[in-house]
Order: C-alpha cells, then sequence, then structure tokens
C-alpha cells in the first residue's frame, strides 16, 4: 500500500511571508515522520500530481512537439500564449511538496545513511527538473524554511545547481550500501536496493554532464568519464531501468491532486483529457519522423479513436479505426493520387479543427457504419467525431493509470555513450553500436513496459539494421533519443534544447488561423518557463538578481532567453 504524507497543502497568497513560509517550512511534527513516507510521497509526485501536469499539458509537451491539435497544446505552446497558472505549476508544486517532503527528510534522517543518500538523489532529480525548465533557481537553500529558518532561499545560477548536483551524486554513491537501514519508502523499479541507487546517481551524473558539453566541454567530460567508472556501474540494462510504480485505479484529476493522492500516474489522465472533446493527439513533427524512418514505432504510438463512447474515469471505452482510416485513405489515393484522405495530423499551433482535415463517410468507414446503423441515436457520426478520428491520437495504451513515471532508462545510456563516443570522450564501444543498441532497447522498452500491439524480433531487428548514422551523427542520436524521451517528456525538452535535434516545425511558417489569438508576435519556440509572477513579490530581491542574469537576445528577460547549457537556438525545418 502507497502511503501519501503531506506536508501541508499549499494555498498561495499575496502575502509574500506567509507564501514564503509555507513554501519552505512544514507544519508537521517532523520528530514523528517516517522519511520514508515523504521519499514515497516525493516519488509519486513525479508523475501523480495532476495539478502539476497543468505544465506539461500546456507547455513542455508542446514546445518539444509531442502534442498537437487538443486546445490546451495548440494555444498555450503551440501559440505563445503565456498564463502564469500553467507555467508556474512546475515549480510551485515540486518546492511545496516534493522538495519541501525531501528536504524534511534529509534533516530527520541522518542516523539512515543509506536512505539519506538515496534522498539527497532524489532531490538532485527534482531540483534538476527546476533548474532545466525554470533557470537559475534555490537549490542549496531550497525547503530550509524549518530546519535553518531560510525563508527566503538564494538563486543559484544553472551553473552553481550543476555543480552542486555532481558534488551530491559522488557523494552520496560513496555512502549508498554503507549503512545497516533499509529504503523502504521507494516505491520505483529500484526497489529500495542499495545497489540499484547507486547506478541511477552515476547515471544522473552522466545525464547532467552531457547536458554541458556544449557549455564547459572539459568539465562536462571529466564528469562524464568519472561517472562512467563510478563505484556501482550505471544503468545499463532493462532491469536497471529506474520507473516510478503507479496503480491501475480511477482517475481523479484535479481533486487527486487536491487531496495529495498520486497513485495513479497524472500523466496518464492528462493525456487522456477530462472529457471526448479534450483529447492528446499526436504532433505531425513527431508522426513524421517515424513515418520517414519506416519506424515500427508509429502505429503502436498513434492511433485512430471514435471517442464518443468512451470511459471519463479509465482510458477505454473508445473504438480503434487506425487499420480503416489508413485503407480508407489509400482507396481514395488509388483513385486520386493527390488525396489527402487517410490520417492527417496536426502541425504545431493547430488545434484539430484547423486545417480542416478530409472527412470520411459513415460507408467509408466499416466500423462507423456499423454503430450507427446498431443505434443511429448514439451520435457516433455527430459532434464532428469523424474528423476527430482523422487526427492521430496518442495510443490509449500510453493513458493508463499504471502507466510506468519513465525516470531513466538503459536506452537512454546508450545514447548518452553515443553522444560521448562521438565527442572523442573515453568510453568503450562504437558510437554506432551504443546508437544501435539504444534504438533496440528503446524498442524493447515500449513493448514491455505498454500494452502495445508487441513487435516482433524480426520488426526491431530490420529496424535496427536500417537506421544509418548518416552524415550527421549527432541528430541521428538525439533524434532517437527525442522519440524515446515521448514518455518522459520533461527530459526530452531538456536535452532536445541542448543539442538542438530534431529539428522541429518553425512555428512562423504555420498559416495563421483566424480562430487562434497569438501570444506574442515572436513565436520562436520558447526555450524555458517563466518564473511564478508572485515569486517578483514573494521573493523580490533573488527574483530580480536572477532575472537580470538571464536576458534575451533583445536584453530583456522573457521564456526566449537561454539557459546556461543551451548555447544555440534550436534547429528549424519547414515544409
Amino acid at each position: 500500500m502507497f502511503v501519501i504524507v503531506a506536508a501541508g497543502a499549499l494555498a498561495l497568497t499575496s502575502c509574500s511571508k506567509e507564501y514564503m513560509t509555507a513554501i519552505n517550512t512544514d507544519d508537521t511534527k517532523t520528530s514523528t515522520v517516517d522519511p520514508n513516507n515523504l521519499l514515497t510521497t516525493s516519488m509519486l509526485q513525479t508523475y501523480g500530481d495532476f495539478d502539476m501536469m497543468d505544465t506539461y499539458r500546456c507547455y513542455i509537451t508542446g514546445f518539444v512537439q509531442y502534442y498537437a491539435g487538443g486546445w490546451n497544446v495548440a494555444t498555450y505552446a503551440g501559440q505563445n500564449m503565456y498564463k502564469d497558472d500553467y507555467s508556474r505549476k512546475l515549480w510551485d508544486k515540486l518546492y511545496s511538496v516534493g522538495i519541501k517532503n525531501i528536504v524534511q527528510a534529509i534533516e530527520i534522517s541522518k542516523d539512515q545513511t543509506n536512505l539519506n543518500a538515496a534522498l539527497r538523489v532524489y532531490r538532485v532529480y527534482l531540483l534538476s527538473q527546476i533548474v532545466d525548465c525554470y533557470g537559475d533557481a534555490p537549490c542549496r537553500e531550497a525547503g530550509k524554511g524549518a530546519t535553518e529558518r531560510i525563508l527566503y532561499p538564494k538563486y543559484d545560477t544553472v551553473q552553481e545547481a550543476y555543480e552542486f548536483f555532481f558534488e551530491e551524486l559522488t557523494e552520496c554513491v560513496d555512502l549508498l550500501g554503507t549503512g545497516s537501514d533499509k529504503i523502504t519508502g521507494d516505491v520505483s523499479s529500484m526497489g529500495g536496493n542499495t545497489d540499484a541507487w547507486k547506478k541511477f546517481a552515476n547515471s544522473l551524473r552522466m545525464r547532467f554532464a552531457m547536458r554541458l558539453s556544449s557549455v564547459v566541454p572539459d568539465k562536462a567530460r571529466k564528469e562524464f568519464e568519472a561517472a562512467v567508472l563510478a563505484s556501482g556501474g550505471y544503468v545499463s540494462t532493462a532491469s536497471d531501468n529506474v520507473l516510478i510504480k503507479y496503480l491501475s485505479k480511477s482517475f481523479t484529476f484535479y481533486q487527486g491532486a487536491v487531496d495529495l493522492d498520486f497513485r495513479a500516474n497524472a500523466l496518464s489522465e492528462t493525456l487522456w483529457g477530462q472529457d471526448p472533446t479534450s483529447p492528446s493527439f499526436v504532433c505531425k513533427t513527431l508522426y513524421r519522423y517515424m513515418q520517414e524512418n519506416g519506424d515500427p514505432r508509429l502505429y503502436r504510438i498513434c492511433r485512430n479513436y471514435l471517442n464518443a463512447k468512451r470511459n471519463a474515469a479509465a482510458a477505454d471505452g473508445c473504438y480503434d479505426l487506425t487499420d480503416e482510416v489508413i485503407a480508407w485513405g489509400e482507396a481514395q489515393r488509388a483513385i486520386s493520387p493527390d488525396s489527402k484522405a487517410g490520417i492527417q495530423p496536426n502541425d504545431v499551433g493547430e488545434a484539430w479543427y484547423n486545417n480542416w482535415p478530409v472527412v470520411p463517410e459513415d460507408k467509408d468507414l466499416p466500423t462507423l457504419a456499423r454503430l450507427v446503423k446498431e443505434d443511429p441515436n448514439a451520435g457516433y457520426d455527430k459532434n464532428n467525431y469523424p474528423a476527430r478520428l482523422t487526427r492521430p491520437f496518442i495510443n490509449i495504451a500510453l493513458e493508463q493509470a499504471n502507466c510506468p513515471g519513465v525516470v531513466f532508462t538503459s536506452a537512454e545510456t546508450e545514447f548518452l555513450l553515443a553522444e560521448a563516443k562521438l565527442m572523442g570522450w573515453a568510453v568503450d564501444g562504437s558510437v554506432e553500436s551504443h546508437y544501435k543498441d539504444g534504438i533496440r532497447s528503446s524498442l524493447d522498452f515500449l513493448n514491455a513496459n505498454y500494452s502495445i500491439e508487441t513487435m516482433s524480433a524480426g520488426e526491431i531487428d530490420d529496424f535496427v539494421d536500417a537506421m544509418s548514422l548518416g552524415d550527421n551523427p549527432k541528430e541521428a542520436i538525439n533524434l532517437q533519443a527525442w522519440i524515446l524521451h515521448l514518455t518522459n517528456p520533461i527530459e526530452g525538452w531538456a536535452n532536445q534544447r541542448r543539442s538542438d535535434y530534431p529539428a522541429l516545425k518553425d512555428r512562423r511558417s504555420v498559416p495563421e488561423e483566424a480562430n487562434m489569438q497569438r501570444g506574442e508576435d515572436d513565436l520562436r519556440i520558447p526555450v524555458r518557463l517563466r518564473y511564478p509572477a508572485a515569486e517578483e513579490e514573494n521573493n523580490n530581491a533573488e527574483f530580480k538578481k536572477a532575472t537580470a542574469r538571464q536576458l534575451d537576445d533583445k536584453g530583456v528577460y522573457s521564456w526566449h532567453s537561454l539557459i546556461w547549457w543551451d548555447v544555440a537556438e534550436t534547429h528549424y525545418y519547414t515544409d
């Protein structure tokens, strides 16, 4: 049974002292709280906080062009429409629950060596999400209101934050396994095993080192090579994957977040949507890359559903018409080669009803025709459902409440090793062997963790054999890493900005839609999230210093100002 321990629900107010006291202190009696329970809450919150997933839905998954077509992602990410209520959620919720719980647990577990080290590793992981999304942020002093009365924590620069990460991970690897205590609050695939936590810590160090490869290459190389050789090894096989475990339970949406009930995968909930008119459609960018490469994941990830009768509380109840939509498109092109009938994904910035699709008639899709005949009043061919089903949805297998929360996989490790070898760093193997092993591990991961149609060994072998590094190995490696991170979108966005690959669709080349309001004239893809508006009042001195350090190419603080490790604009493509 999962135990959820709240560190005090945060009620945001306009009073800066009250706010900073709430976000940095804990009103529980810490002497009676089991730090293992605090670890449980923090780990489950990673993907289990539906409220926090607003930031993913509206911004992160759209900026990295995994999703388009849904109104929220098309408006906020696709049209660069800033809304503080959505942009701030990741910052507010991680600091007020996950990070605060972890910091409290670290303080009261000093006599539990293994647990204390694991807590410190997970604090680094959570803080890295804040830093990689927002830039300079409280790290060393975060959540220390209760222990040290630090109500207005210093914003560490990104460079300082990464130094802290490397220090913590290195120290914790040496500590893990030296105590006699048990890590009973671990609700991940690591299961409290200290050897697994060592591999996780070293793998994070490799990820963070690669993040710095363009801004401080010598430092990045040093940290990466040290992590590869560090005691305990790194995540190298599927059995080493770090995945948060969630339960198969009814979706509770925002009420679950209010109750701090994080037992279901809230990213799945968010992707499923709260009603039949707000599903998650796959962006044309993702669809196109997989289609062009003959990727066997294409129709394992993208499906076409008739959603008229789908279940609101769980990802089921819709009719899968994918094969029929494909067959209809092929039949239409046999008559007219230029026909756009069939699967028609949305571009970034488009809602599903923009650039209106070619819509099948009832008779074109046997299942639709049958359902309408059986129950003509059910509305299967009403409310534009036949138009919606021409847009590729994310497979409902990736929207289940018990989908794993992806933290780190061996596939990511292989892509990191491939790029490290490409840069001449001291790692074993070849660029090509790590690249191909990464692709194979990515497909195996999808097979093993989601209820999709299994990709056969032959399919996987054929695809891996066909994939080459080509003329731009860095692009090839990071395209595959980007597809892998579909189920870990916060890392997908960070790595895409770091590597600038794959090239993303230039939003400026997509025609403006009359019924979509643009949030700003500069339609370059934002490269960070903006600080919560309340920070300017609540921690004004640190806010002012941090924003002054992070200016864009026009000399102002904005979400177009590059984070320290992001040294160049992304690569774009246009049709």
